[in-house]
């Protein structure tokens, strides 16, 4: 199976400590292919920026994503914002949802499993049609 991955699936899979830890684990080892939008990477980066963690822990965790054989990176294009916008104007949803609209555009682009635990983004996902991984969150 191949799935989009949102930035908390990369973030909890980081850090051993997070409770979230093994489920992310798991999730990603089941995956054949992993779809990761550039703007999840760009996500993933600011929230090391944020934790004042230093540039070469940050660029030695990303290298470990690019480098294995199941990433498959993501380009964003005019397609993706335009979707994003009417999924947000769908929804009745603000411009402060626009990144996780941009996601979830590249699942809907792509076909595949929107992976998150986030769960406002789930329930979006599933209103637009988009599968959800792992199942059985709220």
């Amino acid at each position: 199976m191949h799935g989009v991955i949102d930035t908390n699936i990369l973030i909890y899979d980081t850090f051993s400590d997070n409770p979230l830890h093994g489920k992310a684990r798991n999730l990603l080892d089941s995956l054949d292919a992993w779809y990761i939008p550039a703007l999840v990477l760009q996500e993933y980066l600011w929230f090391f920026r944020k934790e004042g963690i230093p540039l070469q822990t940050a660029k030695r965790m990303i290298e470990s994503y690019l480098s294995d054989p199941r990433f498959r990176g993501l380009k964003m294009g005019p397609r993706n914002i335009t979707r994003a916008l009417e999924l947000l104007e769908e929804s009745n949803r603000s411009l402060s949802h626009l990144n996780d609209a941009i996601i979830l555009s590249h699942a809907a682009e792509k076909g595949y499993p929107l992976a998150t635990f986030d769960l406002k983004l789930r329930k979006l996902a599933l209103k637009v049609g988009i599968d959800v991984v792992p199942a059985g969150l709220g």
